[in-house]
């Protein structure tokens, strides 16, 4: 099966602009489905359902499910879909741990558990004179909260 662009060069402006909206709505479709960005076009662009609907000129409906259902069997996205799952499953449990507990038994939770410190994925790229830059703004209780978010305390 060749790649769908050296096709496209054949193909007309209408195809070309049909291949880029089925993209689209493959990309978002999965992203709303799945809360998982595809970063990579190429791994949309050959699917066999955006091949399908692109190539018939529109005729074929774009099976959106198909397309969905070929993404999560691509082995760089799943992946990924692991991972999400996985953090959605960690965050239901702290929900349901944490929901009829008081504020200081949540607090006491979070200290335990090492949620009170700024994740390493997410640590910011600002400086110190810029967090104190930010500071500077606010009031005491939110000095506190920005101060302990972000590791300055």
């Amino acid at each position: 099966m060749s790649d769908i662009n050296e096709l496209l060069q054949h193909l007309s402006d209408e195809d070309r602009a049909n291949h880029l909206k089925a993209l689209a709505a493959v990309k978002s479709a999965f992203a709303e489905y799945t809360k998982v960005e595809v970063d990579n076009p190429a791994l949309i662009e050959n699917l066999p359902a955006v091949r399908e609907h692109v190539l018939s000129g529109g005729a074929i409906e774009l099976d959106l499910e198909a397309a969905i259902a070929s993404l999560k069997a691509e082995p760089s996205i799943s992946a990924s879909l692991i991972a999400a799952e996985l953090e959605e499953a960690q965050h239901a449990t702290i929900r349901r741990e944490t929901e009829g507990m008081s504020r200081q038994a949540r607090m006491t939770y979070a200290r335990e558990r090492g949620l009170d410190r700024p994740r390493s994925d997410v640590s910011s790229s600002m400086t110190l004179s810029e967090h104190l830059a930010v500071l500077k703004g606010l009031g005491p209780q939110q000095r506190m909260a920005y101060a302990r978010r972000h590791g300055i305390s």
